[in-house]
């Protein structure tokens, strides 16, 4: 049996009418009463009862319409599911994100629009621990500091955020709106995420420490950047952290920016590049053009 003989049969059940269903189909009457006919001899069931004036269904064949058009329309379904799937527009992605909540958020309000038929799941995980899961291809996306250099990963910067001072709102220095010479920070205990979370935000803080003159006294160190913001606020000590961390602004603490530092941490899309799909160049597509 032929998926093209279940058409033909369905077409003749539908219409009780070989000349019209022939017409349908866009085939003579011929060749359609003979594929009916093989039907009838692979299944070994009569399923229409003919006469010269009319075609009716049989008891098996009355249920075997129904079965074929429950067929029909699922194969339809997985037809155009194939075709979406192929395309990048159903599916689901899974993406890892560290604390850049604004890009994300601006990324994902035009993909949902776009492209509603894809299951979007989402998990928040450190640098590190979006490297591994992309590395065993548990998500598709990461987005993270980078770039990144790996064999296996590939990287675009989607966004840079320069660097902000966070103080406690006691702190001496909280009212220098116009800006901090870092210099004059040497002396205070520093809140960072340790190296092997994410070494592009922990070499650029050092980075810009050691240009302002100093290395700096690393007093707490937390595995989440966005915690570095109530350890800030509960007087711990002070933190140098991208402005998009402003996202978890708080009233005990103030963001000041630095006299004479062009630094910027610069956040990635990264995918793994034997995982590369239509769903990976989709996302691209929208993220490269916020």
């Amino acid at each position: 049996m032929e998926i093209r003989q279940l058409m033909y049969f369905i077409a003749v059940a539908e219409e009780l009418h070989f000349g019209r269903a022939a017409k349908k189909l866009g085939m003579t009457q011929p060749p359609l009463s003979q594929q009916i006919k093989n039907l009838e001899e692979s299944l070994d069931v009569k399923l229409f009862h003919r006469t010269k004036r009319k075609v009716t269904l049989t008891e098996a064949g009355q249920y075997f319409y129904r079965e074929a058009a429950k067929l029909h329309g699922n194969l339809n379904t997985a037809i155009q599911n194939a075709k979406l799937i192929d395309r990048g527009m159903l599916g689901t992605l899974k993406i890892g994100f560290g604390p850049d909540y604004g890009t994300l958020t601006k990324i994902l309000k035009i993909y949902e629009q776009e492209y509603p038929n894809v299951q979007i799941q989402l998990e928040q995980m450190p640098t590190s621990e979006q490297l591994i899961a992309l590395d065993k291809k548990e998500i598709q996306i990461g987005l993270l500091p980078g770039p990144i250099e790996r064999q296996n990963i590939e990287s675009k910067i989607v966004a840079e955020h320069r660097y902000k001072v966070v103080l406690p709102v006691d702190h001496p220095l909280a009212n220098e709106e116009g800006g901090i010479d870092l210099i004059d920070l040497k002396e205070e205990n520093f809140i960072m995420t340790p190296r092997e979370i994410g070494s592009a935000y922990y070499d650029s803080i050092i980075n810009i420490c050691n240009k302002a003159g100093f290395n700096p006294h690393i007093r707490k160190k937390t595995h989440e950047l966005q915690t570095v913001i109530p350890l800030v606020a509960a007087n711990m000590g002070i933190a140098i952290v991208p402005e998009m961390l402003a996202y978890f602004r708080r009233e005990e603490v103030v963001f000041l920016p630095i006299n004479n530092c062009d630094d910027t941490l610069k956040n990635c899309i990264a995918w793994n590049v034997e995982a590369k799909s239509p769903l990976i160049d989709l996302f691209l597509e929208i993220a490269e053009g916020i």
